[in-house]
């Protein structure tokens, strides 16, 4: 891997902990990386506002690509964006609300939110103890959620853009039916279909995602794929792994498919800061 210039990370599952926090080690090892001359780069199906309470507050990257490939930034400067159209949007709520899957919508330039219509019947979802079936991470993210980020809108705005929408529920078989349904429409709802886990599914606009994200920052850094390596765990991140040219590390704690599409696979889990050791041991070994 000696001809690596550019190092992108996952965030949930490879970066953040079970407790959605990156650790002290791992944001010294980004730092330590740069120094010497990576690029690091965050590639993250969360958006950028929420960036920022997860990470230490000196850690800096060069650039990220945030909602699954939606918005690509490089410092407060926004190189790419690409939107889901408004009647996309109205679309898939209402299959959501039909079905009673729990969902957040994300506009560019204002807060997530749901339909105050809703509010009865999807809050019960993520109340209480964290279902079995759930991963903490996820259920931690979508306490803080309903407690302090999700807002609550009388309609979708239609002068707004969006990246994506997040949809989910405790039920395995009812998430899983309705993302089926949804990849089957996808053409017809001019979306890309992604997860991150077995409990949800996201929507961007069609043909947008964390590998298109790569191609465009890779683009812009004048960088071939070549001298890009990826690291993630999820369904999520894999259209960043079979990128051709790329070299993709999977995580320990990652799940099979994307193990078999990796041409290393961590010693350690995202909770033993599994991706900093590799990133040491490879690229800091002889600094």
């Amino acid at each position: 891997m000696q001809q690596i210039k550019a190092i992108f990370l996952d965030m949930d599952g490879t970066i953040l902990r079970e407790n959605n926090r990156v650790s002290s080690y791992t944001a010294d090892t980004i730092a330590r990386l740069r120094s010497v001359g990576y690029k690091v780069f965050l590639a993250t199906g969360r958006a950028k506002e929420e960036i920022h309470l997860l990470i230490p507050e000196t850690l800096r990257f060069d650039g990220m690509i945030t909602s699954n490939g939606t918005v690509g930034h490089i410092g407060e400067q926004i190189l790419f964006q690409h939107g889901l159209s408004v009647s996309s949007v109205q679309a898939i709520v209402k299959q959501a609300q039909e079905a009673g899957i729990y969902y957040e919508i994300f506009p560019f330039d204002a807060p997530r939110f749901a339909c105050t219509e809703d509010q009865t019947w999807m809050l019960p979802l993520v109340e209480g103890d964290k279902p079995e079936s759930v991963g903490m991470s996820e259920w931690l993210s979508r306490q803080e959620a309903v407690e302090s980020k999700l807002t609550w809108q009388d309609r979708i705005p239609d002068h707004l853009g969006y990246s994506k929408i997040y949809l989910f529920h405790p039920d395995l078989e009812k998430i899983a039916m309705f993302r089926e349904k949804i990849r089957g429409e996808a053409q017809t709802l001019d979306i890309e279909v992604s997860q991150s886990t077995p409990n949800n599914v996201e929507t961007m606009a069609y043909q947008v995602n964390k590998g298109t994200g790569v191609q465009e920052m890779c683009a812009e850094f004048e960088m071939n794929l070549s001298e890009a390596l990826v690291m993630g765990d999820s369904y999520n991140d894999y259209t960043m792994f079979k990128l051709k040219d790329v070299s993709a590390v999977a995580m320990k704690n990652a799940n099979d498919t994307i193990k078999d599409m990796a041409c290393h696979i961590t010693a350690l889990t995202h909770n033993q800061d599994g991706a900093a050791v590799f990133l040491e041991q490879h690229f800091l070994k002889d600094v």
